[in-house]
């Protein structure tokens, strides 16, 4: 006759508490490295564009989720680019003076500049 020895589960030394801790403790130092790491290499200028780039991405347009155009610029030519679930896609090639230069953002406005403003439009008219 075989006899079956059962032991009881090993308990963990601190129990789940000590075990949750040292998990979240792993993921802040994982965190910090790459912050570190990535504070690097911006200082570096890795993954910043380079000037004299043959090739830029002027915007982006999303269209859905999963679709988007790309006005790109390459050397002298300008190309609309779609995107999606396939391969990209040429859609026309467009002649620089075709497309107009951006806008400049508008500059950000002090809090009393807009209290003034906010203030003006409240006077009555005479």
């Amino acid at each position: 006759m075989i006899f079956l020895l059962q032991t009881a589960p090993a308990e963990l030394p601190g129990g789940y508490g000590w075990e949750l801790a040292r998990a979240g403790l792993s993921l802040v130092a994982v965190c910090v490295i790459a912050w570190v790491i990535l504070r690097w290499a911006s200082k570096r200028g890795l993954g910043a564009s380079k000037p004299g780039q043959r090739m830029e991405v002027l915007e982006r347009l999303p269209l859905d989720p999963r679709r988007s155009l790309h006005l790109v610029r390459v050397g002298e030519r300008i190309l609309v680019v779609g995107t999606g679930e396939g391969a990209p896609t040429l859609l026309t090639e467009l002649a620089a003076a075709d497309v107009p230069a951006p806008e400049p953002a508008a500059q950000p406005r002090s809090f009393a500049e807009l209290l003034r403003r906010r203030d003006a439009d409240d006077e009555p008219a005479p």
